[in-house]
């Protein structure tokens, strides 16, 4: 890899496997220094340690921990370049088997987790931002965001509010004279622990066959193949790079073709 994000300071949320790990990783070989942040302390030190980053726990749904990570970052970064809000949690089930309280912690985490971050961490992203190199902030949204799957209504919702408050956001700090850019990614299916809970999911539900639940989901894929977090990591290093300057307000489906159906 080359060095794309030398001297920019990176946060990336949900960072202890998955995407998140993914992300992390290529933004530390691209030259970022990255603050890897987890509500699993214990997980996301050990990716630091293996990445050189700085390891943070972070309670998305907290605001009181996000204030505590941008005391972190102010005393020892002073700014702010890169934000990935990445943390996020599925719920496979009917509608009429989601409770009240399973919907408004999935929404507190995949869309509460977002606004608060954005919120708190505006001051050292407008300071790390500037005409011509802006901050950058990516939401990873899913494509579920911008489509129906049955049985995980509220995973779905979430992730089009992610859509929207992006480009909600994109347009605000513009008209606000900030130079902080908001992009959102839409992942397909990308082989990840959360996809496995998915695909477990669908298998109980008889949406795909118990034999081969993992052929019958490439299949279901144009280019006939699951995704890496990798695949989603280097979209997220482009728009977090100045190569991305002019660019905000956008979803990139990373997807294999699963949309363009």
């Amino acid at each position: 890899m080359g060095k794309r994000l030398v001297g920019k300071v990176a946060l990336v949320t949900g960072a202890a496997q998955g995407i998140g790990a993914g992300i992390a990783r290529a933004m530390a070989a691209e030259g970022a220094s990255v603050i890897a942040a987890d509500i699993n302390g214990a997980k996301v030190e050990a990716l630091a340690a293996e990445i050189g980053a700085s390891p943070l726990a972070l309670d998305v749904t907290s605001e009181a921990s996000w204030a505590a990570a941008a005391d972190m970052i102010a005393s020892r970064f002073a700014t702010l370049s890169i934000l990935v809000n990445n943390a996020g949690v599925e719920l496979v089930k009917p509608m009429t088997e989601h409770s009240l309280t399973e919907w408004r912690a999935l929404m507190a985490v995949n869309v509460d987790g977002l606004f608060l971050g954005c919120r708190t961490l505006q001051p050292l992203l407008a300071a790390g931002g500037a005409p011509g190199a802006p901050a950058s902030v990516v939401n990873i949204s899913s494509i579920a965001g911008l489509v129906g799957y049955p049985d995980q209504l509220a995973y779905n919702t979430s992730k089009g509010a992610v859509r929207h408050l992006t480009k909600s956001l994109a347009i605000e700090w513009a008209a606000h004279g900030l130079a902080i850019r908001c992009n959102s990614i839409h992942p397909g299916c990308i082989r990840t622990p959360m996809l496995e809970m998915a695909v477990e999911g669908w298998v109980r539900a008889g949406s795909i066959p118990a034999d081969d639940p993992w052929g019958a989901v490439a299949a279901l894929c144009p280019l006939n193949a699951v995704g890496a977090p990798g695949d989603i990591a280097m979209g997220a290093v482009y728009l977090a790079s100045d190569e991305a300057r002019f660019v905000t307000g956008i979803e990139l489906v990373i997807d294999g073709g699963w949309v363009a159906r």
